[in-house]
């Protein structure tokens, strides 16, 4: 593949060839790419052109460039180097699909819920020892192929503090983000048990039924220790959820197993 000159509206990135886009967010476009440099397939995620010069916008990019390029872990998504001009993030590319596509097609056996936990755990654990929060943990963020789990788009990654009121994805927000208040480790414990919980019952889980019981949410058949730990992830204050390590030991008991 050679680079030519870029289709009428797909922006020119010197030494990529952007291929299709991928997705279309508030701040970022995300597009498949020839890396002529690499001589392979790769993601491209560009800060939207509109919003170069929002100083809020270009802060989050500045984030995640950092994150991703740096916290290198098997079951999260690589960042080979940050684009400056355009600012942007060259990302490996990921065969599979997300759990959100296989979730579609129905629920998951236990087991396999629990290796997810442990891998999108492990991930997360690495993330956290390295002071970086994900907040937006959901099937639509996990990429799956064959076994093997891949966290993926720290669009949101920030350290843990204060975040701004309503962060994250409508639906799978930890109630502290909601509200704007102080966000930690047990944010993305909230995130992990509810993409679980989705994986677990093959749909999304109301939020109105699971504030109202959480526990008619696990299906029948859920292993006792599994319901009950993610049950308790899901409290609405962040002091009554377990760590993450022991929703960690809980999953890899069951893979175990």
């Amino acid at each position: 593949m050679s680079a030519g000159a870029p289709a009428p509206g797909v922006p020119e990135v010197p030494g990529f060839r952007l291929l299709s886009l991928l997705g279309h967010g508030r701040r970022f476009d995300t597009w498949d790419a020839w890396d002529e440099a690499r001589g392979a397939r790769c993601v491209v995620k560009l800060v939207r052109p509109e919003r170069t010069g929002e100083p809020e916008v270009l802060e989050a990019w500045r984030r995640e460039a950092e994150a991703v390029t740096t916290v290198g872990h098997p079951h999260l998504v690589r960042g080979y180097e940050v684009l400056e001009q355009p600012p942007g993030i060259v990302l490996e590319t990921l065969r599979g699909a997300t759990l959100a596509a296989v979730v579609e097609e129905g629920p998951l056996a236990a087991g396999d819920v629990a290796q997810l936990l442990a891998q999108v755990g492990s991930a997360l654990g690495y993330l956290h020892r390295h002071d970086w929060l994900h907040l937006d943990v959901k099937p639509a963020n996990v990429v799956v192929d064959h076994g093997r789990a891949v966290l993926i788009d720290l669009s949101l990654v920030q350290r843990p503090g204060p975040t701004r009121r309503g962060s994250g994805t409508p639906g799978y927000q930890a109630p502290e983000q909601r509200r704007g208040d102080e966000v930690s480790a047990a944010t993305d414990v909230h995130g992990l048990a509810l993409t679980a919980l989705e994986a677990l019952r093959g749909d999304p889980v109301p939020e109105s039924r699971w504030r109202r019981s959480i526990t008619r949410a696990c299906p029948p058949g859920t292993p006792p220790e599994l319901a009950t730990t993610l049950v308790a992830a899901l409290a609405p204050r962040p002091g009554d959820r377990p760590r993450l390590e022991e929703l960690l030991a809980v999953a890899r008991g069951l893979v175990a197993d």
